[in-house]
């Protein structure tokens, strides 16, 4: 029996995986059983794969969550997670309600987890608490990291396989329990499912939740627009952009009226400075929903505005391009800021940056000779936004790791920048040994250069799914189809110019 409905199998569509099943046989032979019958299927397998993975995520960061830090044990160990890590910084540990009663330096949906994960282990032993806040946390992330490959899975469409590039990925063992991020990418996934399936309703509010989590899924719409401007399907991007847009504003605004108004004292713990906007609304009016207030000299922030405030003052994070100039020039871009002032040259020059790439890439959908495939465009923008960033934290990397895969599902390039991810962190840590104890750890320039050869095999990936797009009958992925994930761009009629006229084509 052949592959059911056209599967395509990559142990014959890619060399580096037709090289590799040569170890145990080589591909599989025109009569091999792969029909839809077996329990095994794809979907399943690959479930499989991210939960193998997932559980090397854990023991890779298990010795972190029991052995005291000291000595810079959670950077010789390759183990640090913000999980553990925050649990006290947001005071967790001290049972205090993020937002009401704690600023939470992330969005409302990763306060509402956090908290979430902090009341199911209340029940325990102060002193085993910690710990298990960890391994409860990193359960809702492996949950979320089985949702993104099995969506992934199903934007592939023939390709389910293609979706292994996300359950093997090494940053997934490195990062899956870093941070909260894969309970973003997970909205993500079914938002762009829902989209993929013609429900532009359902897609952005799945995606207004993302962004509710983390930031960049907002950015999706630029490209969505271009399409959608291309193949006259400017109803359902209305429709989408309008659920997308609308949805964080609607989630995080009761938390934000809820909110107190903290700074840090003189210990720098947060203490707090007004009542939230609905406790000062009858005696300061519309002035009392404003993010920020004056008392005493003391600037103090909304708790659910921390988010954006902290990104709008902190200077150029240590993986970004912005630091590697700064570590070149030998001085910062704004010298001489007080405490809580905002960087303002750098962030000028990220904003300017990252729109003149945005530019680029919505000439490249508008320009190209057929209409581009919808994953490429958004593995693109969210490659952009990470490189003009001026905060790259390590874990931002997962984001693209499903974009990937369904933009250019080829291994050799896919393994190249993995490699690169894995010598970046490694990196960072031994370089923060050196911050902590001069003399010990490795000189600066060896995790600079990790971050540059790595931002350069980015660059490569991108580089060929460019080239996809300006040359259609390379892109693996369409292989007689129009966009398999575009939902109502797929198959829309297109809409180019040749010689100064207007021409529309059927995808």
């Amino acid at each position: 029996m052949t592959a059911p409905a056209g599967l395509v199998l990559p142990a014959r569509d890619d060399p580096v995986v037709a090289g590799t099943s040569r170890a145990i046989g080589g591909p599989p032979g025109s009569h091999a059983r792969l029909g839809p019958r077996r329990f095994w299927t794809p979907v399943r397998w690959l479930v499989l794969l991210t939960l193998v993975t997932s559980l090397f995520g854990w023991w890779q960061k298990s010795p972190c969550r029991v052995h005291p830090w000291v000595e810079q044990y959670q950077y010789t160990r390759a183990c640090y997670t913000d999980v553990f890590a925050l649990y006290f910084a947001e005071q967790l540990s001290a049972g205090k309600t993020p937002y009401l009663e704690h600023p939470v330096e992330y969005p409302v949906v990763i306060g509402g987890v956090m908290a979430v994960a902090a009341e199911v282990v209340s029940v325990l032993p102060a002193e085993r608490r910690p710990r298990h806040f960890y391994d409860v946390t990193w359960a809702l992330l492996t949950a979320c990291a089985l949702v993104v490959v099995v969506t992934a899975a199903r934007l592939a469409g023939r390709r389910p396989w293609d979706a292994a590039m996300f359950a093997a990925a090494p940053l997934l063992v490195l990062h899956g329990s870093t941070n909260w991020d894969l309970v973003a990418m997970a909205l993500v996934g079914l938002g762009l499912l829902q989209w993929a399936r013609c429900r532009p309703l359902a897609a952005g509010l799945l995606l207004g939740l993302a962004t509710a989590t983390k930031l960049y899924p907002v950015l999706f719409l630029v490209p969505l627009f271009a399409l959608c401007l291309r193949a006259r399907r400017m109803r359902a991007f209305a429709v989408t952009a309008a659920a997308l847009v609308l949805t964080p504003v609607l989630v995080s605004l009761p938390v934000y009226l809820h909110s107190p108004y903290f700074a840090p004292d003189p210990s720098g713990a947060q203490s707090v400075v007004a009542a939230s906007p609905l406790d000062r609304l009858g005696t300061e009016g519309l002035s009392a929903l404003a993010p920020t207030v004056e008392r005493g000299g003391v600037r103090a922030v909304n708790a659910t505005y921390r988010f954006f405030e902290l990104n709008r003052v902190r200077p150029a994070d240590w993986d970004s391009g912005w630091y590697a100039l700064q570590k070149v020039r030998g001085v910062s871009l704004d010298e001489g800021l007080a405490t809580g002032e905002a960087p303002r040259r750098l962030n000028y020059g990220v904003a300017g940056l990252f729109l003149l790439a945005l530019g680029g890439i919505v000439a490249l959908t508008l320009l190209a000779r057929r209409r581009p495939r919808l994953m490429p465009l958004l593995f693109l923008t969210v490659l952009v936004f990470l490189l003009t960033n001026k905060v790259w934290s390590p874990q931002f990397s997962l984001w693209l790791v499903p974009l990937a895969l369904l933009a250019r599902p080829r291994w050799r390039p896919f393994l190249a920048w993995q490699a690169a991810e894995v010598l970046v962190l490694f990196t960072r840590f031994y370089f923060f040994v050196g911050n902590d104890k001069p003399g010990e750890g490795i000189d600066p320039w060896w995790f600079l250069s990790a971050v540059g050869l790595r931002d350069l095999a980015l660059l490569v990936f991108a580089g060929f799914v460019i080239r996809d797009v300006l040359r259609p009958e390379n892109d693996v992925v369409r292989d007689g189809a129009d966009d398999p994930a575009g939902g109502v761009l797929d198959g829309a009629p297109d809409r180019v110019r040749r010689a100064g006229a207007s021409t529309t084509v059927t995808g």
